[in-house]
């Protein structure tokens, strides 16, 4: 405990150094499971298929669209 929490003389300082500290703790858990999402290997492979996946609909696209311009032609 700090001398925020125990101090008689900084009434309401108890509370609010426990809503502080409460919220850094939060906080710090909130990085550590967002740190373990970006660093899972299953997660990244599936987001690197999704995303080539994605680009072989594009590029089939691009291709289907170019066709049909080039019959307007």
């Amino acid at each position: 405990m700090t001398n925020a929490t125990l101090s008689p003389l900084a009434p309401g300082a108890g509370p609010l150094a426990a809503l502080a500290v409460r919220g850094g703790l939060g906080l710090a858990a909130w990085g550590l499971r967002l740190a373990s999402r970006r660093n899972d290997r299953e997660r990244q492979l599936d987001r690197l298929e999704a995303r080539a996946a994605a680009q072989r609909a594009l590029a089939e696209r691009d291709a289907q669209f170019g066709r049909a311009t080039t019959r307007l032609l």
